[in-house]
């Protein structure tokens, strides 16, 4: 039982049956707002958002602080860098909101608000100050992309698949990465300063009407629940009692702090830090370095840059890998072909074909290395806690994720300056080398990633067994389960389970029997 008095009980066993009325009788838009699909789409969107406005400015960062600022690498790295600091700050508090509050879509919506604020700080900024600020709260804004978008997809999608959806949501990224420059670099050429962050703002008014029309079924439950409780008393006490064993599962089994003493996750921050430092380092050096060379132009420069990120359209292909071979045998080949190809890079660096070439590869295994991960860190969390916890955890990788992109642009920026090009692709080299033993000794190999299902598997063989003992309300560990005992619907027995980090809410249909119902989301 919850805990609730037992004349609470009664009306939600009886409520149940409508409950499940209400999402059956959705309409087609009802059941869009509602889908998978549609919060991947969502989540897709969100990291193309986020990354076409991080990167719409990277080409044209270098003539704007030389020409409005006098300033160089340095000053043009530090412009960069507090992007990192806004999502350092920001996840560790979007992932406590992101597992504590019902809903992941309203902090979603906040973090967005300080995108436009950025959009407009960009287009009013006069000074160096001004820009640091704006890149600021561009930061805080990816902070609730990066930790609760991944989170979102871990809630809908079972284990056995999670990596090619992630893989796909990434598309979302790389496409956002690869248009940027590009774009930033036209629209500053042929329609002046203001006209990047124009579209910066239009895109991100799209993103906004998406995000607000995505239903969670974690937060419908609640909802329903609470329209049902007719006493504004009994609504607050069922409220608390959610939330107080919400609670008491993530001091269980979530911590931050029992999170990264698991060696996996470990590794997991360990190569996103130093992966990120690579390819945000090259952002401030590698065009002043094809500007020198090669007298390019921003426009041109921008379009060097979809060499980057056109092959990361391969995400998809890496998360399937990682899903049948596991992640230690993905990430290691990539961390060595994409050390190798930095290299090369600065031992060819009088060379634009060769340099092109190179980020070709480049763009391909740094994909490589990231979307294994994200799947690394899903496994951890239902191995490690309560079956929730995934805000938190994805908070962890956007942290190490922001100290690479802090660092990388600061250290490559100095080196540069010093040393040149050809410095500075040792210096990215050297820091992926310096993640690979990580990755060789603590990543899953082919054999963890069947435990980890064969352990996904459990938890659901456990969760549906809970779900269709008699007797009304139940209560397990991983779920949260309302059923009618009493009132047949369309030949059978219908029950709703809210199940917050794995199917969140589930329709059943059955004899009442507990053995023969069926899952309409088919996860095995």
């Amino acid at each position: 039982m919850l805990g609730l008095p037992k004349r609470r009980e009664s009306e939600l066993r009886r409520s149940s049956s409508s409950l499940s009325l209400q999402v059956r009788r959705h309409g087609w838009f009802g059941r869009l707002r509602r889908s998978p699909n549609f919060i991947l789409f969502t989540v897709f969107l969100a990291l193309f958002v986020d990354m076409a406005t991080y990167g719409i400015i990277v080409p044209i960062i270098p003539f704007i602080v030389s020409d409005k600022m006098d300033g160089g690498a340095t000053d043009t790295g530090l412009l960069l860098a507090i992007y990192a600091v806004g999502i350092l700050l920001s996840s560790p508090l979007f992932g406590v909101l992101g597992d504590h509050f019902v809903s992941r879509r309203v902090p979603m919506l906040i973090g967005l608000v300080g995108m436009l604020l950025s959009t407009l700080l960009f287009m009013v900024a006069t000074n160096f100050y001004v820009f640091l600020l704006a890149r600021l709260l561009q930061g805080v804004a990816g902070g609730s992309v990066w930790t609760l978008g991944l989170a979102l997809i871990t809630d809908v999608f079972p284990a056995n698949v999670l990596g090619v959806q992630m893989g796909k949501a990434l598309v979302g990224y790389t496409l956002g990465l690869m248009m940027g420059p590009p774009l930033g670099g036209i629209l500053y050429e042929r329609g002046g300063y203001q006209a990047p962050f124009i579209f910066c703002g239009i895109i991100t008014l799209i993103d906004f009407a998406c995000r607000a029309l995505i239903v969670e079924e974690r937060e419908e439950i609640v909802k329903a629940l609470r329209i049902q409780g007719k006493q504004e008393e009994a609504t607050e006490e069922e409220a608390e009692v959610v939330a107080t064993r919400k609670s008491q599962r993530l001091e269980e089994g979530t911590s931050f702090w029992k999170l990264i003493k698991n060696k996996r996750l470990l590794a997991c921050v360990i190569v996103t830090a130093c992966n990120s430092s690579v390819f945000s380092g090259a952002e401030p050096t590698v065009p002043l370095h094809l500007a020198s060379a090669f007298d390019l132009t921003s426009e041109r420069i921008g379009l060097v840059f979809m060499a980057f990120s056109l092959p990361t359209l391969t995400a998809p292909i890496s998360g399937a890998l990682s899903d049948r071979f596991g992640a230690k045998i993905v990430c290691v080949v990539a961390i060595i072909l994409c050390g190798t190809s930095v290299i090369l890079t600065g031992l060819y660096q009088n060379s634009l074909t060769m340099i092109i070439f190179l980020f070709t590869i480049i763009g391909t295994a740094g994909t490589a290395i990231l979307t294994p991960v994200l799947g690394e860190i899903s496994a951890v969390v239902r191995a490690t806690g309560a079956g929730d916890g995934f805000a938190r955890a994805y908070a962890m990788f956007n942290m190490a994720f922001s100290i690479g992109v802090l660092v990388g642009p600061i250290i490559c920026g100095i080196v540069y300056e010093r040393f040149g090009f050809r410095a500075i692709c040792l210096t990215m080299s050297g820091s992926l080398f310096l993640s690979l033993p990580v990755a060789a000794m603590w990543f899953g190999d082919a054999e963890q990633k069947n435990r980890d299902l064969a352990k996904y598997k459990e938890d659901e063989a456990h969760r549906r067994g809970s779900s269709s003992a008699p007797g009304g309300l139940t209560r397990s560990k991983y779920s949260l389960e309302f059923q009618n005992i009493g009132e047949e619907e369309e030949g059978g027995i219908a029950a709703m389970r809210f199940s917050p980090g794995e199917d969140s809410l589930v329709e059943k249909e059955g004899d009442g029997s507990g053995g023969g119902g069926k899952d309409n989301r088919g996860l095995d």
